[in-house]
């Protein structure tokens, strides 16, 4: 699927919750013509935003709201962040982000399979960001559909880990935590489970599921 898209129709949208694009990251780059695609709005379907952006011929994208990675700060403007981060990641699109380490809430890890954040503020921010630099590949924490299953293949922490889920409520499940409607529709037990082996994150009453499903594959053919 492509997108017949004029770029010159796409409006500016005001500062403060939204995202540009450029189909470049170095700044000498960006001055040049047609290498700034616009900004967009941010809290759209994340899915479709990544799609648009990657069709349009961005490569890197700027997002402006802060994430907070923790109980504290706005839950659903973090996890609309975070999904743009994972659905953009999933296409190896540079992304300009940052977030804060809180007390109380995850560790970095949990995100390290999300393109690294330019500014990770907070407690031990620094060292957790150089690792995460360090560390990070396309591929890290991801899904793959097969017929009635789901595998989630796991390198983010302590070695690689493979999960197959073939339960039909929770194959559910993950359709809607990866469309943001876990929080309303996604049973406890199901939450609490994924919760457990770090697949689903609480922040207040949203619930952010970390898995992409990887849209450009980095890997030898070994590795599928």
């Amino acid at each position: 699927m492509t997108l017949d898209v004029d770029v010159s129709t796409i409006p500016e949208v005001s500062s403060g919750s939204r995202f540009g694009l450029w189909r470049h990251r170095d700044a000498a780059v960006q001055a040049l013509p047609d290498v700034y695609l616009g900004h967009r709005p941010l809290g759209g379907d994340a899915v479709e935003e990544a799609h648009r952006a990657y069709e349009l011929g961005a490569r890197f994208v700027s997002i402006e709201p802060l994430a907070v990675l923790g109980p504290d700060g706005d839950a659903e403007r973090t996890t609309q962040v975070l999904s743009l981060v994972r659905e953009l990641s999933s296409r190896g699109v540079e992304v300009d982000w940052r977030a804060r380490l809180v007390p109380g809430g995850p560790e970095w890890w949990v995100f390290g399979h999300l393109f690294p954040p330019a500014v990770l503020e907070g407690p031990g921010g620094d060292e957790a960001l150089a690792t995460w630099r360090s560390r990070y590949h396309v591929g890290r924490c991801f899904l793959r559909r097969g017929p009635g299953f789901v595998q989630i293949r796991d390198r983010r922490h302590g070695g690689f880990r493979r999960l197959t889920i073939s339960d039909a409520a929770y194959l559910t499940a993950i359709d809607a935590l990866l469309a943001g409607r876990g929080a309303d529709t996604v049973p406890a037990p199901i939450v609490t489970a994924f919760e457990k082996q770090h697949l689903a994150v609480r922040f207040g009453g949203e619930i952010w599921w970390a898995p992409y499903r990887l849209q450009r594959w980095p890997l030898p053919s070994w590795e599928v």
